[in-house]
Parts: C-alpha cells; structure tokens; sequence
C-alpha cells in the first residue's frame, strides 16, 4: 500500500457521528420551540430585573455620591454602577419597545400602509406568515441583545457592590462574592436535582429514538457510499 493512500475510516464511527449531529440538531429544533412558546415571559421576567437593577443602582450611587472618592474601593463602586446604570436602562427600554410593537400591530400597521400607497413589491412584506417571521427575528434579536446587556450589568453591578463593601472592609466583600458564587452553585443543583427520574416508558423511548436515529444515519451512509 502506497503510503500516499487515506487510512481506511470506521463506517461505525462515521455513523456513530452522524447519528450524533442528527440528534444534536433535534434538540436543538425542540430548544428553539421552547425559546419560542416562553418568549412573552422572558419579555416579562427581563423588565423586572433592569427595573429592579436601575432602582437598586440609583439607590446605591446616591449614597456613594454623599461619601466622595474617599478611597479606591469607592472609585470603583462608584464607575461600576455608573457604568451598569445605561445597560438597564438601554435593556429595559428594548424590552418594552419589542413588547409595545406587539400590541400595537407594528407590522400589521406597516402593511397597511404599504397597500394604501399600493407598493408593488410589498407583497411579501404584507403575507400574514412573512409578518410573522419578521415578528419572531425582531423578538429574537431583542432577546439574546438583552441577554447579553443583562450578563454584562450584573458583572458590573456585583463588582461594584464588592468595591463597595470592601471599603467597609475587605473581608466583607471578599465573603459576599463567595457567597454569590455559592448561591450561584445552589440554584443549578436545585434545578438539576428537581428534574425527575426517567421512567420506564421514557427511558424504552429514548432508546427506540436512538436506534431510529442511528438507522437513518446508516441508510443516509449507505445512500453517499452508493453516489460516490
């Protein structure tokens, strides 16, 4: 054998790894259906965090401002919850602008005026399933922009809070971020632990699932090796 030739690969392997992408792209599909029935109460649940972060940040910086930049710690608390306080705002803001456009019909409104002024390519813009689709795109942007405004002012407000109380004493900011970490740690094992135990029945479905998956691999394997 030449040493030039490819090394002979493992059909099981090569079925094993396609069986594995089809599932991972059925979980997927099954998450994004998810996303998509509990979007009204993301929408919510996000505006009472950034209203709650803004009104806590207010709090916090108006007796910040009282003390002065005594110290470092207070600088630091200070520029953190500055900094954090726009993020709110700016993710409460799209929070209610994504839900206000619901309710008032935006795209609905917008196709309307589209046929009053008879736009000759509107038709797609105006087909219920195209509103829809833009409907869904604009909350999902919306969304994962929230999600990330949201992980960086909670970094910056717990940073500002642990300068905060180190200017009291370093031991007690050090203790309140162990402890946000421990709460942290505690809430995912309570979620983890609360799911409840596969049954029979479930776990003989999931195991008929797999080998549907994996013989449709092996047709899907068997179909490439017969164009090639």
């Amino acid at each position: 054998m030449s040493q030039t030739d490819p090394a002979p690969t493992d059909p099981h392997k090569e079925i094993s790894l396609a069986a594995q992408e089809e599932q991972n792209k059925q979980i997927m599909k099954a998450f994004g259906k998810l996303v998509a029935r509990i979007t009204p109460w993301l929408v919510e649940v996000g505006g009472w965090i950034f209203g709650g972060l803004i009104a806590f940040t207010l709090l916090v910086m108006a007796s910040l401002l009282t003390i002065g930049p005594v110290d470092p710690a207070i600088m630091v608390a200070t520029t953190a919850f500055a900094l954090a306080l726009p993020l709110n705002v700016t993710g409460l803001f799209l929070l209610r602008l994504v839900e206000d456009l619901k309710h008032i019909g935006f795209e609905e409104e917008l196709a309307q005026a589209f046929q009053e002024v008879d736009f000759t390519v509107g038709e797609q813009v105006v087909s219920p399933k195209a509103l829809e689709s833009w409907r869904k795109r604009r909350t999902g942007i919306v969304l994962g922009s929230s999600l990330g405004i949201l992980a960086l002012s909670l970094v910056l407000t717990l940073t500002g809070m642990t300068a905060a109380l180190w200017h009291m004493a370093w031991w007690i900011g050090v203790v309140f971020f162990a402890m946000v970490i421990i709460s942290q740690v505690i809430v995912i094992v309570a979620i983890v632990t609360s799911q409840p135990p596969d049954s029979k029945e479930e776990k003989e479905q999931k195991r008929r699932y797999r080998e549907e998956i994996t013989r449709q691999a092996k047709a899907q394997s068997k179909k490439n090796e017969e164009r090639a």
